[in-house]
C-alpha cells in the first residue's frame, strides 16, 4: 500500500470512529433529553394529581356539586382531548346522570340506563367493577359523535354506585385511561365525603316522614323570603297553616302507622298546591303543616287554600285503614291564611297571624279555610 493510500485509509478509519462516537453521544443526548421529558412529565403529572386531591378535598367541605364540578375540571387538565364528564349515580335501581359538563353532553342531565345493559357504557363499568372503554366488543356510544369514551367506577362505599365518564370526539393519548382511572380514585374519597354531608343536610333540613321541609328550616326559609320582599314592595307572599282534623281520633283507632300513612298522603296534597319554585311545603310537627306561596296575593292565597282543603276533604283514607277497622274516622283540615304585608311584615308575624285564623277555622266547626278580613275581624271563607 503506498503512503497516501495508507493515509487515505487511516483518515477513513478515523472518520468512522469520529462519526460512530458522535452517533452514540448523539444517541445518549436523545436518550437522555427524552428521560428527563418523561420525568418532568411525571412529575407535572403528580404535580396534577396532587393539585387535584386539595381542590377535591376543598370542593368536598362546600357541597356535592362543586366536587363534581371539580372532577370534570381534573379530568380536563389531565386529558386536555377530553370535551364531555358525565357522573352517574345508581338511584331507584338505575345509573342516573346526575352531572353533564361539555356542549355535547348537556342533553345527558337526567338521563338513565339500566343497571343490567351490558351496552350501556357506565353500567358496564359499574358491572365489571373497573374501567371499561368505547373500543371494548358491545359498547354503545353515549353520544353519536364519540370517537373515544371511558367509564371508570368510583369506590364508594355504604351501598353508594357511582361513574365517572369523560368521552372525546378525538382518539385518546394512549396514557388517558390510565389517568382518568387514577383520577377516579383520587376523586373518590371526597365525593362520599360530599355525598354525606349532602344527606346530613338534608335529613337536618327535611322531615324523615313525609319528606317535606322541617320547621327549622322553613322558618330559615320563610325570614330570607321576608327580607327579600322588605326590598321588593310589589312582592306577593302568604303563609297558610294547615291543621288535621281528627288526626287524633284516626290515630288512637286505627294505629301510629296508619296515621304515618295517612300524613303521607296529607304531604302529597300540600305538596301538588306548590306551583312556583320558590314556595315552601313544610311539617310543621305532628298533624301541622305550612305552606308558603311566593306569587299569589291574598285573594288568590285563600282561593288556593280553599282548593288545598277540598283536596284533603277527598282524599280516599279507607286503604289507610286495617282490615279490621269498624269504622271510619272522617279526615278533613282547618286552614288559616296570612298575607304580607297585610297580616304582617315579619315571618314570625306571618305565622302566628296564620296560626290564629287557622284556630279561627277549628273553633267555628272545622274543614275549613279563615283568614283575616279588611276591618281586621277573622273571616271563615
Amino acid at each position: 500500500m503506498t503512503p497516501s493510500a495508507a493515509l487515505a485509509a487511516a483518515c477513513a478509519g478515523g472518520l468512522v470512529v469520529g462519526l460512530t462516537g458522535f452517533a452514540v453521544a448523539l444517541r445518549t443526548r436523545v436518550a437522555a433529553r427524552a428521560d428527563r421529558l418523561a420525568l418532568r412529565l411525571a412529575r407535572e403529572r403528580e404535580t396534577s394529581f396532587v393539585e387535584s386531591s386539595r381542590r377535591l378535598a376543598d370542593a368536598a367541605r362546600s357541597c356535592v356539586e362543586d366536587v363534581r364540578a371539580e372532577i370534570a375540571c381534573a379530568v380536563r387538565r389531565l386529558v386536555p382531548t377530553v370535551d364531555g364528564v358525565l357522573l352517574y349515580d345508581a338511584r331507584e335501581g338505575a345509573l342516573r346522570c346526575v352531572f353533564a359538563e361539555g356542549a355535547r353532553t348537556a342533553h345527558f342531565a337526567g338521563a338513565a340506563c339500566a343497571l343490567d345493559d351490558p351496552a350501556a357504557l357506565p353500567a358496564r363499568a359499574l358491572a365489571a367493577g373497573h374501567r371499561v372503554t368505547l373500543a371494548d366488543a358491545g359498547v354503545a356510544r353515549l353520544h353519536p359523535a364519540d370517537t373515544a369514551a371511558v367509564a371508570v367506577p368510583l369506590a364508594l362505599d355504604g351501598g353508594r354506585a357511582c361513574v365517572l365518564v369523560a368521552t372525546a370526539r378525538a382518539t385518546l393519548p394512549a396514557d388517558a385511561v390510565d389517568r382518568i382511572a387514577a383520577l377516579a380514585d383520587h376523586a373518590s374519597p371526597a365525593y362520599l365525603i360530599a355525598l354525606d354531608r349532602a344527606l346530613d343536610r338534608h335529613r337536618a333540613e327535611f322531615d324523615g316522614l313525609t319528606g317535606l321541609l322541617g320547621p327549622r328550616a322553613f322558618r330559615q326559609r320563610l325570614g330570607a323570603l321576608v327580607d327579600a320582599a322588605r326590598h321588593a314592595p310589589s312582592t306577593q307572599l302568604a303563609v297558610l297553616f294547615v291543621d288535621t282534623d281528627r288526626f287524633k281520633v284516626w290515630n288512637d283507632c286505627y294505629g301510629h302507622a296508619a296515621g304515618d300513612a295517612l300524613l303521607r298522603e296529607i304531604a302529597g296534597v300540600l305538596r301538588g298546591a306548590a306551583r312556583w319554585d320558590g314556595d315552601l311545603v313544610a311539617r310543621n310537627g305532628g298533624d301541622e303543616f305550612c305552606l308558603v306561596f311566593t306569587q299569589a296575593g291574598k285573594a288568590d292565597a285563600v282561593e288556593r287554600a280553599e282548593h288545598v282543603r277540598a283536596g284533603i276533604a277527598a282524599l280516599d283514607v279507607a286503604h289507610l285503614r286495617p282490615p279490621e277497622a269498624t269504622h271510619a274516622v272522617t279526615i278533613t283540615a282547618s286552614i288559616g291564611v296570612a298575607a304580607y304585608p297585610a297580616d304582617g311584615t315579619s315571618a314570625s308575624a306571618l305565622l302566628e297571624g296564620a296560626d290564629a285564623a287557622m284556630y279561627h277555622s277549628k273553633r267555628t266547626g272545622r274543614d275549613a279555610v279563615s283568614y283575616r278580613g279588611v276591618d281586621g275581624a277573622l273571616v271563615r271563607l
